[in-house]
């Protein structure tokens, strides 16, 4: 899968990047995995991440350190404290993902839009190495061959490695137009009833809520919009350029069939991909439990629980930020694994 950046942004620059490895061996010594997190305490329920805008005002080196970041910084507590334009904080540790920093992980903001990292919607990941508005993620998620793909949001291309198989050729829509459907794959090892335990294991808990294994998502607009009435889902590996705002229209987003083998379905209570907010009683004390509970099936939780049982919750204002060695990938904390 390429790497698409649309109009010359999203990508760090050549000089963003020397920066960063010019000050490898201090951060390393300084920052554990994680990902941003935002220290702002707000009113509202909603956001896909907790931060605010970034102040754009120089950078404070503190203690010879030199975080790669937009915004004012300081080095606080092995993180890097980040004001943010609402008067809060978003504190970031930098994420190595196959011995290099991605756009998703580098405490940046790239595309500028005032978020950063795990506080910005269209960063599935932390390893996703686009935080432009096309969704097409700099993730590998593709095996080499032209129809074969293996967990869309792992990062690690090549097939073997996380056991998913899927064909593109499995979907009667179709949502490649170089796959053309053949349905004599149903049920062979391209198109599995079920998938492995490993896959299970390494994509699910990547997979943000709404979305199968292989990158084929459903959103709030396409409600009612699926075959038989039901939701509908768009692959948003989509070579024309699907963005949040583009859903709805097939020229920019590939109708898709997710694959049933491997779904984190969208509950009521889940932060989910274009769903940035959920019902007031899902929260303690509303009338609705707000925690981590009971599973609900492939990677996902059940209709009143936020996220999974073992899971932090995070993403809205008054969570407490993920612990080390974590990313919040749509309101749940979800461990870093680079497979």
């Amino acid at each position: 899968m390429g790497l698409v950046a649309a109009g010359g942004v999203g990508y760090p620059s050549k000089m963003h990047y020397q920066r960063i490895f010019a000050f490898t061996a201090t951060l390393l010594a300084l920052f554990s995995t994680s990902a941003c997190s935002s220290g702002s305490n707000g009113d509202g329920r909603s956001g896909g991440g907790g931060g605010g805008g970034i102040t754009d005002g120089g950078i404070d080196f503190v203690d010879g350190a030199m975080p790669p970041c937009d915004g004012v910084c300081v080095v606080e507590d092995g993180g890097v404290i980040i004001p943010t334009g609402d008067g809060g904080t978003t504190q970031c540790f930098f994420i190595e993902c196959q011995g290099r920093v991605t756009a998703c992980g580098d405490c940046s903001d790239n595309d500028g839009d005032g978020l950063i990292d795990n506080d910005d919607p269209e960063c599935l990941g932390p390893c996703d190495n686009y935080e432009g508005e096309e969704l097409l993620s700099g993730v590998g998620g593709e095996t080499g061959e032209q129809c074969k793909a293996d967990c869309y949001f792992d990062f690690g291309n090549g097939g073997g490695n996380d056991d998913c198989h899927w064909s593109r050729s499995c979907d009667p829509l179709e949502p490649k137009v170089q796959c053309t459907y053949d349905d004599r794959l149903l049920g062979g090892r391209d198109c599995p009833d079920t998938q492995s335990q490993l896959c299970e294991d390494v994509c699910t808990p990547l997979t943000p809520n709404g979305c199968d294994c292989f990158g084929c998502c459903t959103f709030p607009e396409l409600e009612g919009m699926g075959p038989g009435g039901g939701d509908g889902y768009v692959y948003i590996g989509s070579e024309s350029g699907c963005t949040f705002d583009t859903v709805t229209d097939p020229s920019f987003c590939q109708a898709c069939t997710p694959a049933s083998s491997c779904l984190n379905t969208c509950g009521r209570c889940e932060i989910c991909l274009g769903k940035p907010t959920i019902p007031q009683d899902c929260f303690p004390g509303a009338g609705g439990s707000g925690g981590g509970g009971g599973s609900g099936g492939m990677g996902g939780s059940d209709g009143g629980e936020r996220c999974p049982a073992g899971k932090q919750v995070c993403g809205l204002p008054g969570d407490a930020a993920c612990p080390a060695a974590s990313f919040c990938l749509t309101g749940c904390c979800t461990e870093i694994i680079v497979q």
